[in-house]
């Protein structure tokens, strides 16, 4: 499973609470987010899937890529 750039940028911001990072650090967290899914297959094309021990956060995935995160209650997409 692809992970997107922004994907990776908010998990950082809005997961990981960093108000700056760099390029090293976006990618370090897409590389952590498709390790933590590379064993998940999703039944879906459009889904939110709860990010594994982060549960008040959800990963927007959409085919076959982590789009982005939101926190689990939110209504965004």
């Amino acid at each position: 499973m692809k992970v997107s750039v922004h994907a990776g940028e908010r998990f950082l911001e809005r997961v990981m609470m960093k108000k700056k990072y760099t390029v090293i650090d976006v990618d370090f967290a897409m590389n952590f987010l498709a390790n933590i899914f590379k064993d998940i297959v999703p039944n879906a094309v459009n889904k939110h899937i709860v990010i594994p021990g982060f549960e008040k956060y959800k990963a927007v995935y959409c085919q076959n890529t982590i789009v982005t995160i939101i926190p689990k209650g939110s209504k965004h997409v």
